[in-house]
Parts: C-alpha cells; sequence; structure tokens
C-alpha cells in the first residue's frame, strides 16, 4: 500500500510557506527543496490546480507546467477535495484537522454532512442557515490570517464567501473569479500590488471537467492545454517583479467505469450490516457497522468482493496515513469501523432514497500512484 509521505507532502509545502507561523512544523517540517527559495522575501503566488496528477501531467512533456516541474509531492489521505485543500488552507492533514471525506459523520450534528456545502447528506440546507459556524467542524484555527505577510486568496466567485471558505481563511481578503481570464488577472494583480504578498490561488475546472468527461478525456486535455498557457502568460507578465511561482495540486484522479462499481443495493447482506450510510470517498470508504457484525461484515467482503481491500479503521489512523502526531479528538468517530479500499479503478457506491445518482467516470479518494502523487511546479520569471 502506497501511504503519504509526511516530510514531502503538500502540508510540508505549506509548512515551508507559513515559516515560524507553521502550525505544526515539529510534525510536518518545511519542504527541504524551497529551503533556497527565500520564501519570506519575495511575492509568492501559490497555484492549486484542483485534480492535477503528477502522474497524468507526464503524458504532456512540452507543457510548460511539465517543463517547470520539479518534483512531485504526495497529497494527504484521503486523496479528496474535502481532506486535502483543507490541508492546504490550514497547514496540517486530517489527523489535526479533522475533515477525512466529502461525507463525513460528525455527531455534533446530528448525522452524515457534507462538510465543503456544509449541509447533511442528501440535504438542501445549510447548517449556516441555523447559526452554526463551520468552523465548529475544524480542529485547528485559519493560518493565513495569522501570517507575518499580506496575504490575498483567489477562489471560484461560487465558494469564495461560503461557509467552509470563512472557516478556512477567515478575514483574509477574497479576489473571486468567474473565469479562467479573471483568474489569472486576480493573481497578476494581487501580487503585483505587494512585494511581501503571498497569493493563494485555488482553481477548480479540472477536476470538475475530469468527474464529468473522464481525466483523459479529449474535453479535459483541451481546457488543461488552455490552462498552461494561462500559466505561461501569467509567468511571463509577473517577470522582473522577483514573484515565486508555485503550482501544486489536491490529488490525481482515476477513470473508472460502470463495470468497476460495487453499488450496495446489489449487496442487500452487506448493507443490513452497516449502520449509516457510507462515508467518505467511493474511494476509500467509511463503513459504521452494527454492533457485533465485524466478522460477518469481514467475511462478506473477503468473499463476495475481492476487488474491496477492507481495513481497520484504527488500523490506519495508527500507520498514520490521516497524519502524524496526536488525532483531533473527533477523528476515531468520524471514519468509522472499517475502511474500503477498492484496487485498480474499483469504487464503492451508496445512494440515499433523496439523492439523484450521478456517475462520475474520474474518481479520487485512495492510494493509487494516480491519485496520490502531485506536482510541485516552480518558475521564477
Amino acid at each position: 500500500m502506497l501511504k503519504p509521505d509526511y516530510h514531502r507532502s503538500i502540508v510540508n509545502l505549506i509548512s515551508a510557506l507559513a515559516g515560524t507561523h507553521a502550525p505544526a512544523a515539529e510534525l510536518y517540517p518545511p519542504l527541504a527543496s524551497l529551503a533556497d527559495a527565500r520564501l519570506d522575501q519575495r511575492p509568492v503566488v501559490l497555484l492549486v490546480i484542483d485534480g492535477l496528477g503528477d502522474r497524468w501531467l507526464q503524458q504532456y512533456p512540452g507543457s510548460f507546467l511539465a517543463r517547470h516541474r520539479r518534483e512531485r509531492l504526495t497529497s494527504v489521505f484521503p486523496t479528496t477535495t474535502a481532506a486535502a485543500v483543507t490541508a492546504l488552507a490550514l497547514g496540517v492533514p486530517a489527523q489535526q484537522h479533522g475533515i477525512p471525506g466529502w461525507f463525513t459523520y460528525l455527531r455534533e450534528l446530528g448525522g452524515v454532512v457534507m462538510p465543503l456545502p456544509f449541509m447533511p447528506r442528501g440535504g438542501s440546507t445549510s447548517f449556516a442557515e441555523q447559526g452554526v459556524r463551520a468552523e465548529s467542524m475544524l480542529g485547528c484555527q485559519p493560518l493565513l490570517p495569522r501570517l507575518w505577510r499580506s496575504v490575498s486568496v483567489a477562489q471560484p466567485a461560487y465558494i469564495a464567501d461560503s461557509p467552509y471558505s470563512v472557516a478556512l481563511f477567515g478575514d483574509v481578503p477574497r479576489r473571486p473569479h468567474r473565469s479562467l481570464a479573471q483568474f489569472f488577472q486576480q493573481l497578476q494583480s494581487a501580487a503585483r500590488e505587494d512585494s511581501g504578498v503571498w497569493v493563494w490561488g485555488y482553481w477548480t475546472e479540472l477536476d470538475a471537467l475530469g468527474h464529468q468527461f473522464g481525466i483523459n478525456s479529449p474535453e479535459v486535455a483541451a481546457h488543461f492545454a488552455e490552462l498552461d498557457s494561462g500559466i505561461r502568460r501569467l509567468a511571463e507578465d509577473l517577470a522582473g517583479t522577483d514573484t515565486l511561482l508555485l503550482v501544486t495540486a489536491d490529488h490525481g484522479l482515476v477513470d473508472t467505469s460502470p463495470a468497476e462499481t460495487v453499488m450496495l443495493s446489489r449487496h442487500p447482506q452487506l448493507q443490513d450490516l452497516l449502520a449509516l450510510p457510507l462515508c467518505g470517498e467511493p474511494r476509500a470508504a467509511f463503513c459504521y457497522l452494527r454492533e457485533g457484525c465485524g466478522d460477518a461484515f469481514d467475511d462478506y467482503l473477503r468473499s463476495e468482493l475481492p476487488a474491496i481491500d477492507n481495513y481497520s479503521s484504527e488500523q490506519l489512523m495508527d500507520q498514520g496515513l490521516f497524519g502524524l502526531g496526536v488525532p483531533m479528538a473527533e477523528l476515531g468517530r468520524r471514519i468509522g469501523d472499517r475502511i474500503l479500499l477498492p484496487r485498480e479503478r474499483w469504487v464503492v457506491r451508496d445512494t440515499l432514497l433523496q439523492e439523484h445518482f450521478h456517475p462520475m467516470i474520474g474518481v479520487h479518494g485512495g492510494l493509487s500512484e494516480d491519485e496520490l502523487y502531485v506536482p510541485l511546479i516552480r518558475c521564477e520569471p
């Protein structure tokens, strides 16, 4: 089994950028390869491309991004936006921040929750409308407002002021964008405004197209060409400003198919052993078992679903997959009793009665090379 390397991961990248304000540098030391980068003496633009896997990038060796790739990093576990973008914002993985998946059981909110839209699974009303703050889910405080330097966050307009974004970034100035061109304009203007600024930029469309069409689709390839050209022009526009441009990702993706999808509705015996719907991700599913059903659950997986590896959740936490050091107090309750890791391109899914099934071609959350490894691209215009 591949595992995150918490000495060469996206968390260590944030430790390097945060410097003396890194929240857990004793656990996640600054990325060694950036020791010469003068991070505290110049503008820094960190561009997070959702879904840009390192292995996938190697298909485009002539691209600007591939030519400026310096090394590969690991993501966190699970390799999913909920865990990884939270880590890229807060500087610690799920072990400390406490958000391990798109679907997370939160005892304090009474059930299975979608933390990023901050609403119940299958529901449509945000907890924020009930007076609950998204910060209550997290095991640590926002990092960026505590830094010595000025910070700007460039996010898609539809999430820039969401309850979860506020929880991650506090009162840091926002630069919302509604197009790729506007995104690059925001990054450039922010970098030129302040000689000590750190610009934290986030682009979601590569991941969205990967889910819809597959990461190896013509649609994704066309978007990548546009994105790559835009980043090249951004580097050219920043020439002479001493800006350090860094590009990384939260995770990569693999393409799956209906033939490689395990639907729990087709396995009623297994479904009857569960106390809650599946949590986590289709590539890393957290299972909450009914009392006394552990052996029956394990036996069924072993005999009927050999394409899915079945682990004790406590075992994977003890092995350091979610991070190092003392875990957030609630984390053990948020990852269930068992964690299912489908092999190869397999996924495991369920649906609630009020949910509409949305098949995804590109998926992530597991520990394959395609999902776990992300690039670190370094450009000094």
